[in-house]
């Protein structure tokens, strides 16, 4: 009879464990594009050092910055790295009505070092939740050159995207 209700205890454990609700899928890492939209009255500057300035940053508890994947950075699990060349470094200007597309890859991001020397990047996807993206903006080439003087666009959006892209406002509306 133990064994029995052993065997009940364990089914039921087991069944109860699952829950009732639906599972979700582990996250998956994906490519996110954001459109840089000036929805202002006059032309705006952002800052490129071979990508487009911006911050990523967790919402979940504890609220933290996302590492982005580097210009030309070498995936631990890759045999061998790319050669890479210089890239674009200065303001890039966004026209009124204009959007302007920046691709983030939905990784969390972490260093090590490799056995010949240098490093390489870890790469896990980040969990679905809530994430911001700030994005600094200025009114001139000269304040974006010098990276002053520049206020934050900031758009709210959860993981996963649907249709993997998010808008974010850079101009001031009227």
């Amino acid at each position: 009879m133990k064994r029995v209700w052993f065997i009940a205890a364990t089914v039921a454990l087991a069944a109860g464990a699952c829950g009732s609700g639906t599972l979700e899928p582990p996250p998956q890492a994906s490519s996110i594009t954001f459109q840089l939209r000036n929805d202002g009255l006059s032309t705006v500057y952002l800052f490129e050092n071979c990508t487009i300035d911006y911050t990523i940053t967790s919402l979940a508890e504890p609220v933290h910055a996302v590492a982005r994947v580097g210009t030309c950075a070498c995936e631990c699990s890759q045999a061998s790295c790319p050669v890479c060349g210089p890239c674009f470094a200065g303001p890039r200007d966004v026209g009124v009505g204009a959007a302007l597309a920046e691709y983030w890859s939905t990784v969390s991001v972490t260093t090590q070092p490799t056995s010949i020397g240098g490093t390489c990047e870890q790469r896990t996807p980040l969990p679905y939740g809530r994430y911001r993206i700030d994005v600094p903006v200025y009114p001139t080439v000269a304040d974006a050159t010098a990276r002053m003087l520049g206020r934050t666009a900031t758009q709210t959006f959860d993981l996963p995207v649907a249709g993997d892209a998010v808008d974010v406002q850079l101009g001031l509306s009227p």
